[in-house]
């Protein structure tokens, strides 16, 4: 099997019988991608120094891989699985993206994809050696999650225009995210059906391809329901009205579906414009949802069900963050804290 029918074959898998997000599905294509594109440029450069070799010649770019030649790249149709996914290699490709500066939780996960997809083709006989037994991951940092405080993320809130269509959209935006600590994939592909107002409710699709409910403050109904009444009017200005993305919740000045790209770059240029000192994305949101809940009080388990996590492994990382209540705590049991 060459690289590219192993490749094709692991996606499938993890798409299909383990049913993976399409994130997560993308996210471990683009890194088994970047291992074996580090293959090619390799092979390139040893076919350079030996002219005599019967291995094909490359061009300059045409043999890499891509999500538009995936199935015609020549060169990696060329190449066997078992005798290019090796040890060698793999350490190889390691010394390569240290070179990129990447997180620390960035590198993990490349190594686990890597990791992941070897053991699947040593299990199906592609891959003639116990290749995963040998790769140790590193192991992780935790670093301090980055969330607003209450006071911030209403800044933050305030810093929109809703004298503007779009202004409304994106406020509806914002206040979806904070009410519901939805992720900004779930975000993306809901739908004007997904929204159940009069339930304060809302459905949305999400990790390993599960629907859950999520719950709506009322102000975000508020402005959810002024979004609803203004959001035809995007459609009236564009010429070639389309018709694919209508059904979709947010929509961009095209009336397409608002991408995950679109949603951090207007939170990151409305966290300008508050003046926020910090790098805001979608997923800091999440954070202070679920921050700004145990501060006052919610349960971890309670938070576990309203984020969507599976393990509550996953929770646990809030618990450090409550200094509020730590705090009143300790003012009301410590004997001298009076």
């Amino acid at each position: 099997m060459n690289l590219i029918e192993s490749l094709k074959f692991y996606i499938d898998y993890i798409k299909y019988e383990k049913n993976l997000s399409l994130n997560s599905c993308q996210a471990y294509k683009n890194d088994i991608i970047q291992f074996l594109n580090f293959i090619v440029s390799k092979e390139k450069i040893n076919y350079a120094k030996d002219k005599k070799n019967s291995f094909l010649e490359l061009s300059n770019n045409k043999d890499f891989i891509t999500e538009e030649n995936l199935s015609s790249t020549k060169i990696f149709q060329k190449l066997k699985a078992n005798d290019y996914i090796n040890l060698e290699n793999f350490r190889s490709f390691l010394k390569y993206i240290n070179s990129f500066n990447y997180s620390n939780s960035t590198i993990i996960r490349k190594i686990s994809s890597l990791c992941n997809y070897f053991k699947f083709l040593e299990i199906n006989k592609i891959l003639s050696y116990p290749l995963s037994q040998y790769i140790i991951p590193p192991k992780k940092v935790n670093y301090l999650y980055v969330f607003l405080s209450q006071n911030e993320i209403q800044n933050l809130i305030n810093s929109i225009d809703t004298t503007k269509i779009l202004g409304i959209r994106d406020r509806a935006l914002i206040g979806f995210l904070y009410s519901t600590g939805a992720r900004v994939g779930e975000v993306e592909f809901l739908k004007v059906s997904d929204l159940k107002l009069d339930k304060k409710e809302a459905i949305v699709f999400g990790k390993r391809r599960k629907y859950r409910k999520v719950f709506l403050n009322t102000d975000t109904i508020f402005w959810l329901k002024k979004y609803l009444e203004v959001r035809s009017s995007i459609f009236e200005k564009i010429k070639n009205k389309p018709t694919l993305n209508n059904n979709y919740l947010f929509i961009s000045r095209f009336g397409l579906r608002l991408s995950q790209r679109s949603i951090r770059k207007l939170i990151k240029h409305y966290a300008q414009i508050a003046g926020l000192n910090k790098i805001i994305s979608p997923h800091n949101i999440r954070h202070t949802f679920a921050t700004h809940l145990l501060q006052e009080g919610a349960g971890i388990r309670e938070i576990q069900m309203l984020l969507g996590h599976e393990n509550i492994s996953t929770t646990q990382i809030y618990t450090h963050l409550n200094i509020k209540k730590l705090k009143e705590e300790y003012e009301k049991f410590h004997p001298r804290a009076k």
